[in-house]
């Protein structure tokens, strides 16, 4: 974390980050006070504008004129301050392992891996990691005792927000086998959240348009496609010239990963669960370093478990998270190509991940 404070919280990041997204919401509430309509106003900090679906647009539109208004920032940063410091220590226990050791382990990973991914977590208070962090207390309950509807739950409300949280179901989906025993609720979480769509598209169509065309002015028009591999590809010299690439290299790395969802029969369900929730972020082809974060510690349980068949020794664990961070920090420059980065180490932990199960005859065991 030290290491971390040094490379990434320059005085320059914190003046141009926090609370970056922060503005964003307050700016869509004033808007909606002055009786005006975000997805028409002029841009904010870093060029962003109001991009959030119908649903929460409506819901921004209600606290304005409640007596929420004056009080939405200092919660969103409350949320966010609560969300950073519990997410770390959740997926550490739940996917490394028991012990203050590893949540300390698990907490400096997450900070520094993906480029300073926790810190900007930490300074851009973006809405998406209150919600990261409800994926991640209803996985304790689901993880513990196979009781997922807290975790049904927390997707269907954050899909409502982003539609690319939908892809957390096939952690339910695929955590005790194919389709274990989850499929009905799953569908019904999804039918849930996609009718914080149909309806506005139904009811509102001049709204729904409107959203589209502020995500697609922000998107696709201007190239903010984020941290991944998608974002990555689209920025490389001469990408202009083969418009269509960087989503032919996303849709084959999104094969590749969902592939890799139904290889994890040999893991344990400790290992299997931190894998799905690694390909569930990855499958965002627009995920930003707040996304990348909820990553971090799934990519490290995946990594440090290869050679083992079972959960890994502290000591190999801080091993292979001295060597990612390193890698990251020495490869990662907080450019468009980053992505590529991450992408590859994805692949490669998920795939050697998959082959060492199978070559090893011990049997998965069970360390949940």
């Amino acid at each position: 974390m030290l290491v971390g404070v040094h490379l990434f919280l320059t005085p320059h990041d914190w003046a141009s980050l926090f609370p970056r997204d922060l503005k964003v919401y307050q700016a869509a509430i004033d808007a909606f006070a002055a009786g005006e309509d975000p997805y028409q106003q002029a841009r904010h900090a870093h060029g962003l504008i109001f991009t959030a679906p119908p649903f929460v647009w409506e819901l921004y539109r209600l606290a304005a004129h409640s007596g929420l208004a004056a009080d939405l920032g200092s919660v969103l940063l409350a949320a966010n301050a609560i969300s950073v410091l519990a997410l770390p220590v959740i997926l550490s226990r739940l996917l490394l392992g028991p012990g203050l050791a590893r949540i300390a382990l698990g907490a400096g990973f997450f900070f520094i891996a993906f480029d300073g991914s926790g810190f900007f977590t930490a300074l851009v208070i973006n809405n998406g990691t209150p919600l990261y962090a409800l994926i991640a207390a209803g996985l304790i309950p689901a993880a513990a005792r196979g009781r997922w509807l807290g975790f049904h739950a927390a997707v269907a409300l954050a899909t409502a927000f982003k539609p690319f949280y939908a892809a957390f179901w096939i952690v339910p989906l695929l955590a005790d086998g194919p389709w274990g025993g989850q499929l009905a609720a799953s569908i019904a979480g999804l039918g849930v959240a996609a009718m914080t769509y149909l309806a506005p598209a139904l009811l509102a169509p001049k709204l729904m348009s409107a959203w589209l065309h502020a995500l697609t002015r922000q998107t696709l028009s201007e190239g903010l496609l984020g941290d991944n591999l998608l974002g990555a590809v689209s920025h490389q010299p001469g990408a202009h010239q083969q418009p269509g690439a960087a989503y032919e290299a996303q849709l084959a790395f999104s094969a590749v990963l969902l592939a890799a969802a139904f290889g994890l029969g040999r893991f344990d369900r400790a290992r299997r669960i931190a894998a799905l929730v690694l390909i569930a972020v990855l499958l965002n082809p627009r995920a930003m370093r707040y996304d990348l974060s909820m990553a971090a510690i799934p990519l490290l349980a995946v990594i440090a478990g290869i050679l083992f068949s079972g959960r890994p020794g502290p000591m190999a664990q801080a091993t292979w998270a001295i060597m990612l961070a390193w890698v990251m920090t020495a490869f990662s420059q907080n450019t468009t190509a980053d992505g590529v980065l991450y992408a590859s180490l994805t692949v490669a932990a998920l795939l050697g991940a998959i082959a060492a199960s199978y070559m090893t005859s011990a049997p998965p065991r069970d360390f949940s």
